[in-house]
């Protein structure tokens, strides 16, 4: 019997293909999920940023009739919207905060207003828009907030209108499904600026300088726009995020009662000859004049203006020395010049441009080698001027104050003011300051409250 040999062959052809079709399902499957993981957030995120553009346009619309409202154009406005899944939120005491001063540098120092601005949010997510003293603004959840409409704060180079509309209570809705948003006036408008019933705070401003002080989230989006907008430079702090502009009056160029010390707010320091007027009209002089002003501190040596009476030019002879010491230097002129006398009043013109100063000091001088005219090494035995009285005092006005701004004093020394009567006399101060320049000043105070039903 033959026996017979039976081969088995043996083949992993079909499980291949099997395994193949498996690693490529696995593979598909592992692709579509890191996909869907990845772009979850993305597709998100675009959906987020399309609900927003949708809600901006009734956001916008409720800006409006808030500020209708506010400002006292109707008693109320009805906004109607849907909420989207996301949720509106009304402050009133929140971070941001709103502050004015008027200020000088002698201590003097008012705040007109300090208060918070309250805002109405909307929110998905982390995009959000915001209504704040009037304005929309937009923050995404990466980047600087954008201003979507401007605020309440006008400036045309001369004056500054700015209403205030605070948000006067709270709120909160969030969710799906359309809501009513009233808007109605809280209080009565308060005039903040000018104040009737004070004789300081009155238009048009005098020597003064106006502080805007704002706290907000979206404090760049504010400096941006009143960078842009009004050509005022504001003053951008990240570690407080605040936003702050200031403004300098112009000094009234009419005689004015001699009260001390004289301030000096915003002088144009870049300008070779800011001063355009400072003259003393003064009353009942005599032969023991002597009359010293010291900035910017009343015991201060850095800049000393002096005058004495010169018997040696007659009856309305003056002596008038200028000294500064500062940073190692010892500078000072001496003039001898006329004063003009009309009855009981004496007038010390110290810009008088015709009459010479003579340098008066061993020390030389350090501060007039980059001096715009009459620049030089002065020493009072050797090269000691003549340099005009008008330029020697402008010279080192513009040296006591880097910012522009200070107080001129009488001197608290015997025997440094005498020989006149203060409370007759006059003075006339006037100079170029540095821009943003105000003359008049409209500040309102509005409130409005903001309910859902």
């Amino acid at each position: 019997m033959n026996s017979q040999k039976i081969n088995i062959i043996k083949s992993e052809d079909a499980v291949s293909e099997t395994i193949g079709y498996s690693f490529i399902l696995g593979i598909v499957v592992v692709a579509v999920g890191i996909m869907v993981v990845a772009a979850y957030p993305i597709l998100s995120s675009i959906q987020d940023t399309a609900l927003m553009e949708a809600e901006s346009e009734a956001l916008t619309m409720l800006s409006g009739r808030m500020n209708m409202v506010a400002l006292g154009a109707t008693p109320s406005q009805v906004t109607r919207m849907d909420l989207n899944g996301g949720t509106m939120n009304v402050y009133n005491t929140t971070g941001n905060r709103l502050s004015i001063v008027v200020a000088n540098e002698t201590g003097y120092q008012v705040e007109i207003f300090n208060k918070s601005l309250g805002k109405v949010e909307y929110a998905v997510n982390d995009n959000i828009i915001a209504f704040e003293n009037g304005g929309m603004f937009r923050k995404y959840p990466s980047g600087d907030p954008v201003m979507m409409t401007p605020p309440e704060f006008h400036y045309n180079g001369e004056t500054l209108t700015f209403p205030i509309l605070r948000i006067n209570n709270a709120a909160s809705a969030g969710g799906k499904g359309v809501i009513s948003i009233y808007s109605t006036s809280a209080d009565p408008p308060r005039r903040i600026y000018p104040n009737l019933t004070s004789s300081t705070f009155i238009n048009p401003l005098i020597g003064k300088q106006i502080r805007i002080r704002l706290k907000s989230d979206y404090y760049k989006a504010w400096a941006k726009y009143i960078e842009e907008r009004t050509e005022v430079v504001p003053l951008a702090n990240d570690i407080d995020h605040e936003v702050l502009v200031s403004f300098n009056s112009k000094p009234s160029d009419e005689p004015t009662d001699l009260k001390m010390p004289i301030e000096i707010v915003g002088i144009d320091t870049t300008n070779s000859t800011p001063l355009n007027k400072f003259m003393f009209n003064l009353s009942d002089v005599d032969a023991s004049f002597h009359m010293v002003l010291r900035a910017p501190l009343q015991n201060s040596n850095e800049l000393v203006v002096e005058m004495q009476k010169n018997g040696g030019l007659g009856p309305a002879g003056m002596t008038i020395w200028v000294s500064y010491n500062k940073d190692g230097y010892n500078e000072s002129w001496k003039t001898d010049t006329l004063a003009v006398i009309n009855g009981d009043i004496t007038s010390i013109d110290l810009l008088n441009s015709s009459v010479s100063s003579y340098y008066d000091t061993n020390d030389a001088s350090g501060t007039w080698v980059n001096e715009s005219s009459y620049s030089g090494i002065y020493i009072k035995s050797g090269n000691n001027g003549p340099v005009p009285l008008d330029f020697v005092l402008q010279h080192y006005i513009k040296l006591v104050s880097s910012t522009g701004t200070f107080a001129i004093y009488n001197s608290s020394k015997p025997n440094e003011w005498k020989g006149f009567n203060p409370t007759n006399s006059t003075f006339a101060l006037d100079y170029d300051i540095i821009p943003p320049t105000i003359s008049y000043m409209q500040i309102v105070d509005h409130s409005v409250n903001v309910s859902f039903y």
